[in-house]
């Protein structure tokens, strides 16, 4: 994790998810989780949606051009949040489309210098 140091500006690994992402993400995950808890999340794909949202999140502070601002991840995070386990997929897929590249610029989640 210190070779990605240079990515946690903003907030920093042990900043809660109900924090960031507000009272929906709260009461789906907890007031206890981790930003860093969050990016271990694998197989269900609510789990998936909040890896790959959080990445996003650091993504979009990290790039201007990241295809999603910081204010829109959260707004498409709550919106899938509120709605079926469909739109919940297709969130998570858009944003592990923007985090590998797809758009204007891809994720930048490589070692620091």
């Amino acid at each position: 994790m210190p070779e990605y140091k240079c990515y946690w500006r903003v907030v920093n690994p042990e900043t809660k998810v109900s924090v960031v992402f507000g009272s929906l993400a709260a009461r789906r995950y907890g007031t206890d989780l981790t930003l860093w808890g969050a990016l271990q999340g694998r197989g269900d794909p609510y789990r998936t949606l909040l890896r790959e949202g959080v990445t996003s999140y650091l993504n979009s502070y990290n790039s201007l051009q990241f295809s999603y601002n910081t204010i829109g991840v959260i707004l498409h995070m709550n919106w899938a949040l509120m709605g079926s386990p469909r739109s919940v997929l297709l969130t998570a897929l858009r944003f592990m489309r923007a985090n590998s590249g797809h758009g204007v610029v891809s994720c930048k989640f490589t070692p620091c210098k």
